[in-house]
């Protein structure tokens, strides 16, 4: 199957440039974690501008090959209180522009009335298209005005999803595009070969730029993936980190498996677990179209498809 078309979002009437593949893969996982820092490491020093985007280019190329499927569970761990986790889905592709994904989140499970009548799954559904100008667009299943697609806005990008501290701006990662970067040189982080690099909001995304000064992005050396991205505000304090703890390999590919994410100020913290995943899929066009938002994967043979075999 060829490249989706991009969504299109009226109320950002404008062009969109053609934009490289974020990668979210990996060719193996088997190199040994080396132990102290490396005579390699450069970071502090002077290091090579154009090297460095050379580099931030190449992983934008890169990118996982289909269209696939993730099962996950997101789970909340507040500093106090009681943790608690949804169930949701993430249907993923490669539009023309760049990576587009759904993402379904049960806000509530579905439930049988004593009357044996079916009480739908509530669930909160996300289109997320990145690429050089980042679109997303949300709907809710449970109320008739919330089933109409609508526009966040980049100032809401951080906003938590369900009520977690996980965001729009960490499934999005529209970072990965913005063209404003520096490289700082390459570093060991947790035994591994690390590429460092200073993203900053363009200034044309609204009121993002004033709740964001940069995203300091970790890119493994060997395989080129999002090891941890920090989010610094507008005073370039740390408010946020991201980072990946896990993968699983999915024929022959590598996709992360568990994703942490902590509020730096609160301390809360949220966990992306990946329960299932399926690469290769098949998925219906109104899964990645604005006119889709009214229907949910979620709770849908959608929602469970599996490689489609090819002789």
């Amino acid at each position: 199957m060829g490249k989706r078309p991009a969504f299109f979002v009226s109320s950002f009437s404008r062009v969109l440039l053609v934009a490289s593949v974020l990668g979210l893969g990996l060719a193996t996982l088997e190199a040994q974690r080396r132990l102290g820092d490396s005579p390699l490491d450069t970071l502090g020093k002077k290091v090579s501008q154009a090297e460095g985007l050379e580099i931030l280019n190449e992983f934008r190329r890169l990118g996982i090959a289909g269209e696939y499927r993730l099962g996950f569970n997101l789970e909340v761990r507040p500093r106090s209180g009681k943790s608690w986790r949804v169930p949701g889905v993430l249907i993923g592709t490669q539009s023309e522009y760049g990576p587009l994904s759904r993402v379904d989140i049960a806000v509530e499970p579905s439930d049988v009335t004593d009357k044996g009548e079916l009480i739908p799954a509530k669930v909160k559904r996300l289109l997320l298209q990145n690429g050089l100008f980042a679109n997303a667009v949300e709907s809710d299943s449970w109320t008739e005005e919330g089933k109409e697609a609508r526009l966040i806005e980049p100032e809401h990008y951080l906003d938590g999803v369900v009520g977690s501290d996980f965001s729009v701006f960490d499934l999005l990662m529209p970072f990965t595009f913005w063209q404003n970067s520096v490289y700082e040189g390459r570093t060991t982080r947790r035994g591994r070969p690390m590429h460092v690099f200073s993203l900053h909001p363009p200034k044309d995304s609204g009121k993002l730029v004033e709740q964001i000064s940069k995203v300091r992005l970790f890119l493994d050396v060997e395989f080129k993936y999002i090891d941890r991205f920090e989010v610094f505000d507008a005073e370039e304090t740390l408010v946020r980190a991201v980072w990946v703890d896990a993968f699983k390999l999915v024929d022959g590919q590598a996709v992360p498996s568990l994703v942490h994410v902590k509020n730096m100020v609160t301390k809360d913290k949220a966990l992306l677990r990946i329960k299932d995943a399926s690469i290769g899929i098949d998925a219906p066009d109104w899964v990645f179209e604005i006119g889709g938002m009214d229907r949910s994967v979620y709770g849908t043979q959608v929602a469970q498809l599996q490689k489609v075999e090819t002789e």
